[in-house]
């Protein structure tokens, strides 16, 4: 059964959005509609099905994918065609990392007319990725396995992971103040705020050392807001599905919404500081100037756009020249891109390779020996506790990324891993 986004859109969008798009063209000067630059059609392979055909809803014209139909899982398209049920939709554009989700799927962009959805922002609200190269060269920074071994203890030790948490009085942590007056979801973020600042977490969190072509080593870094942003989506979420964004419902999620967005940044940069003070040759005037040239994208969020709201779901800005990140898998690494500011995918560009294997599944099905193989010359974990997390539960990053260079990004950079820690 579909599950269902409870409710009916309400208030008013900017009409201009709701103009007709014309799809862009790639380099091999097709668009995702697969037309050419006349509109005819790309040809179907022989026996095949069309995916319009089998998958109507990709017809609908405020839908823009950047890869065929009948590639995305049924789960996630089941979560496609609820959205394109909603009145208040402007636009939906697809990533081509996209998996299944809540409410809205990951790798999912969605415009909505006067309407904000703490469902299509997901529990883990402002989770990103800082990303900086420090312009030393791994022979500078990393010469031998004992000086990346010692890297590894010293972030393990700086840094808690997983569920762990600081101690009281440790860290600062923004003042927080729920918008929709209710006392206990104060008391329950604020009881974690502080405690859970500058720690990883679990899951696909991770902090990844890396060098690029040039020998240079980077260092990109993934965690969100922790159990604070946690308690503040699982509050609203239990308010409704869909707030008209004039109202106090609606604007007290966006105010505590962007409280967790700043968070979240501020325990990715303390733990960024962290790692960086754990090479020794790196002085506190050098930590500073990295910390400024730091790229940070955000891709859980919703952003106020006129009379619009623009909803991300592992989904990242890709505006005109704007810097990102693109990981790969713990293997394969970390790519940094420019973006092309396409409109017609609402400046938009994928957080990932994308699941391929639920976690569950993951466990179950990949072998031990196959991910430490995977992971030589690596240092990292392999243990039973990160085999969810190993390369062969993501997708492929090759056609991900082909599905957007040059259409939502351009890659600038690439970084393979030498130092991995996962929570």
């Amino acid at each position: 059964m579909k599950r269902q986004l409870g409710g009916q859109c309400t208030g008013s969008g900017d009409t201009d959005a709701k103009r007709p798009y014309h799809a862009p063209m790639n380099r091999h000067g097709m668009n995702r509609r697969g037309q050419n630059r006349t509109g005819e059609d790309r040809p179907e392979p022989a026996g095949t099905a069309s995916p319009r055909q089998t998958r109507d809803a990709a017809k609908d014209t405020r839908l823009a994918l950047t890869l065929p139909p009948d590639a995305i899982d049924d789960k996630a398209w089941e979560q496609i065609e609820n959205v394109l049920s909603l009145d208040c939709l402007v636009r939906l554009a697809i990533m081509p990392d996209v998996h299944a989700g809540y409410d809205l799927c990951i790798g999912g962009v969605a415009l909505l007319a006067g309407t904000i959805s703490p469902g299509f922002v997901g529990y883990d609200i402002g989770c990103g990725m800082c990303h900086v190269n420090t312009g030393r060269t791994v022979d500078e920074l990393l010469p031998d396995a004992l000086s990346r071994q010692r890297l590894f203890d010293r972030i393990l030790h700086d840094i808690p992971v997983g569920t762990d948490m600081r101690g009281p009085g440790e860290f600062d942590a923004p003042r927080f103040l729920s918008a929709s007056g209710d006392k206990g979801l104060t008391a329950s973020v604020v009881a974690k705020a502080a405690r859970q600042m500058a720690t990883l977490g679990g899951g696909n969190h991770f902090i990844e050392v890396g060098v690029n072509s040039r020998s240079e080593v980077g260092i990109t870094l993934h965690s969100g807001s922790r159990r604070p942003g946690w308690d503040i989506a699982a509050w609203y979420m239990r308010q409704g599905r869909l707030f008209a964004l004039r109202t106090p419902m609606g604007q007290a999620y966006l105010k505590d919404m962007q409280w967790a967005q700043e968070y979240a940044l501020a325990n990715r940069r303390a733990m960024l500081a962290l790692v960086l003070k754990a090479f020794p040759s790196l002085d506190e005037a050098t930590i500073s100037h990295l910390l400024a040239s730091t790229i940070n994208e955000n891709h859980n969020h919703a952003e106020v756009d006129g009379a619009n709201v623009l909803h991300r779901k592992g989904a990242t800005p890709a505006a005109s020249g704007q810097p990102g990140i693109i990981p790969a898998n713990q293997r394969d690494g970390v790519y940094i891109t420019r973006g092309l500011g396409n409109a017609y995918y609402l400046s938009s560009a994928s957080h990932g390779a994308g699941r391929v294997m639920s976690r569950q599944k993951a466990r179950a099905h990949i072998e031990q020996m196959t991910f430490e193989r995977q992971m030589h010359g690596i240092l990292c974990r392999t243990d039973k506790g990160v085999l969810d997390e190993a390369p062969d539960a993501y997708k492929p990053i090759a056609p991900v990324l082909a599905a957007q260079d040059g259409l939502l990004v351009d890659v600038v950079d690439h970084f393979r891993p030498v130092v991995v820690i996962k929570g």
